[in-house]
Parts: structure tokens; C-alpha cells; sequence
């Protein structure tokens, strides 16, 4: 459909450390790999956008789903730092 973003794929081992680094600690702070697998829209974000993020580290892999308005903080901080990319 017209408007849907394609996938993306980013590999934070190619990153350069300082990349890397905030990412490593984005997710720290997002407790990424504690969230649902879904996070709870606020109430009218029906017309927002949606992001389906996968981060695998090692053994562990972790898929949530969120949409704008991206909360918790540290889990919005997390998206506008992926979207960098």
C-alpha cells in the first residue's frame, strides 16, 4: 500500500562504538526485553504510526509493537534513535 514503510534492518555490530553504544544503552533504558509484546496505544491513536521492532542479542530475540505516541519515554527515545538510521 501506498505510505507503508519497507523494513529495515539494522545491524549494530556495523555501527560504528559510539553507535553502538547508545543503542546498547537505549534498550537498557527501554527495558526492551521486559516489554509486552504489544504496548497499549494511548486512546486515539488509531491514525498514528506503527512500529514493529525486533532486536536479537545472542540467544535472546524480542518483538514489540508500538505506536505513536511512542510511551514510555525511554521506549520513545529508543524509536527516534532506531529511525536515526
Amino acid at each position: 500500500m501506498p505510505g507503508l514503510a519497507a523494513p529495515r534492518t539494522i545491524d549494530v555490530d556495523a555501527l560504528p562504538e559510539e553507535d553502538r553504544r547508545r543503542v546498547s544503552q537505549a534498550v537498557d533504558e527501554a527495558r526492551f526485553f521486559t516489554l509486552p509484546a504489544r504496548v497499549p496505544a494511548p486512546r486515539g491513536a488509531a491514525d498514528y504510526q506503527t512500529y514493529q521492532i525486533t532486536i536479537e542479542d545472542g540467544a535472546r530475540r524480542h518483538t514489540v509493537v508500538v505506536s505513536d505516541p511512542v510511551a514510555p519515554a525511554p521506549l520513545q527515545r529508543l524509536v527516534t534513535l532506531l529511525r536515526a538510521f
